[in-house]
């Protein structure tokens, strides 16, 4: 027979968290903590480099100069 889960209740008379829950908890905090983290370095990412620049190395290819006439 299974037993009855004991609640641990403090002297203020409230239910302190189980271990489950605490490690419930502290993961859901740990992935937005890190979701939050990616978001702030794109943007710090997107700030610092021009990315246009860096995908644009080949030159204007629709104005018939090809890639020479871009570091004339």
């Amino acid at each position: 027979m299974a037993r009855a889960k004991s609640r641990i209740i403090d002297p203020t008379g409230r239910r302190r968290l189980t271990r489950s829950e605490k490690i419930g908890i502290g993961s859901v905090a740990t992935l937005v903590g890190v979701a939050a983290l990616g978001v702030l370095a794109g943007v710090l990412l997107d700030r610092l480099l021009d990315f246009d620049d860096a995908l644009d190395a080949g030159g204007e290819w629709d104005e018939g100069g090809g890639v020479g006439t871009r570091w004339q």
